[in-house]
């Protein structure tokens, strides 16, 4: 690739070499979508030197002095950009800080590529000109579509690659090289000593950039590692449902995964979990000589096991909150004969804000069994809601033509549990009649009420 050198890029090759390194250059040889240039490489030029380059044309800060890390972002953008010098790395135990880096200006690139993870990552590409630099033949893998580390201990050293590697491997469609693989497997165990932050990120981007995170969670089982931090999908392996699902428990809910929007992590999060409780639930029933298998109850147990399993990850409060709530309720039943206020009765128990995901979820789940007529059913339900919104349907107190104060000033209630009580009331009317949501109308309820309870 070549294009303009930016001012600091001018400066650096006076004296020294710059190289970009990273995702870009892999991503660019894929031919993918063009991805910002975010890494760059220097080397032959001095650590003062390169600073004084650095604040002549913009900010920057320095991640870690052993590691050579610079934060850079040039003047007149708001782009960040990584710029390091070759490392080289050498481990010192299982755990994943477990290294002495050593950063060395002077160092060759080759250096730096032979620390990487995957030869598809171990690229690097010369500024000017797009000199490629590929001592591990990371191009060549990349053309045979193959996913190969560099040197055999990579995942004992890190175990967070391999999440990496099933990541890559999904993304970009590669096939595991069988010693790469084997070595996947032996490093299995050491997976439990990644900190539950760093793993929440790799998942987050195995959701976020696979359109078949599938590939990446059973990679992952095969060779033993699902079981370390995602246990409940993982027991869900060969569990048989009933004629209702073909799949198992565990292939149904990757296909619903798959089918989820690869753009909304929260709702691929609850596609993927949203039944993790069918294990426990299971139960086997005869009547009238017939066998049935069944699973009531599953969404509420597939709802705890979601909150542990995110929190587990670290995931923030509102994001476990907001998937507990959607697995919670996956189960609804919808039918065309529903009346304008029991769409709004809907919409009010699941929220505005979570309507939308809850939606996307039923659409994956019926995708993944191409259930033609369900996905009809959840259009419709879809365009009703759509006019509540557009008839501004009040779904909640703050909604409503009055509040707290005008409840306690007509019903001399103190200020508490009672009035919020009086609000849901008038809440349920509104829903049932949009018409009575004035302030008029509202007072006047309170009045009746008031005055019926004077006659009692």
């Amino acid at each position: 690739m070549t294009s303009a050198l930016q001012p600091w890029q001018a400066d650096v090759l006076e004296t020294g070499e710059l190289y970009r390194v990273g995702g870009s250059v892999r991503d660019r040889l894929l031919g993918v979508a063009d991805t910002a240039d975010t890494d760059f490489l220097v080397r032959a030029v001095a650590p003062a030197r390169l600073e004084a380059i650095l604040a002549r044309h913009g900010a920057w800060s320095m991640v870690g002095k052993a590691f050579g890390v610079y934060k850079f972002t040039p003047r007149g953008t708001n782009v960040t950009v990584d710029i390091v010098y070759p490392r080289t790395e050498a481990s010192t135990g299982v755990g994943h800080r477990d290294f002495v880096v050593r950063s060395d200006w002077t160092l060759p690139v080759e250096s730096d590529l032979g620390r990487r993870d995957f030869t598809i990552n171990a690229i690097a590409e010369r500024v000017p000109g797009g000199a490629i630099v590929d001592p591990f033949d990371g191009r060549g893998d990349l053309e045979r579509r193959v996913l190969r580390t560099i040197f055999p201990r990579a995942f004992e050293e890190d175990p967070l690659r391999i999440l990496r590697g099933a990541r890559f491997a999904a993304r970009f469609d590669l096939a595991v090289e069988d010693a790469t693989l084997a070595a996947m497997k032996t490093a299995a165990a050491f997976l439990s000593s990644v900190s539950a932050e760093r793993v929440q990120d790799e998942f987050s981007k195995t959701l976020a950039q696979c359109d078949s995170p599938s590939r990446a969670f059973h990679l992952l089982h095969e060779i033993g590692s699902l079981a370390t931090w995602l246990p409940e999908l993982d027991r869900c392996a060969g569990v048989t449902q009933n004629e209702y699902h073909p799949d198992d428990v565990y292939w149904h809910s990757l296909k619903v995964c798959d089918a989820a929007p690869r753009e909304r992590l929260l709702v691929r999060w609850a596609a993927l979990l949203h039944d993790v409780g069918k294990v426990d639930a299971r139960r086997v029933l005869v009547e009238d000589g017939v066998t049935r298998v069944v699973f009531y109850g599953h969404e509420v147990l597939s709802a705890e096991m979601t909150e542990a399993i995110l929190s587990r990850l670290r995931y923030s409060r509102d994001f476990v909150a907001a998937c507990r709530h959607l697995v919670a309720e996956h189960m609804y039943r919808y039918e065309a004969s529903w009346k304008a206020s029991t769409v709004r009765r809907f919409m009010r128990r699941i929220g505005d804000d979570h309507l939308d995901d809850l939606l996307a979820l039923r659409e994956a789940d019926c995708r993944s069994r191409l259930l033609d007529g369900e996905l009809s059913q959840l259009a419709d339900l879809r365009t009703r809601i759509e006019e509540e919104r557009r008839a501004r349907a009040v779904l909640r107190v703050g909604d409503l033509a009055i509040d707290g104060r005008d409840v306690m000033r007509e019903t001399n209630l103190p200020s508490g549990p009672a009035v919020r009580r009086v609000l849901e009331d008038l809440l349920d009317r509104v829903t049932e009649t949009p018409a009575l949501n004035t302030r008029e109308r509202l007072l006047e309820i309170l009045r009746e009420g008031s005055e019926a309870e004077k006659n009692k």
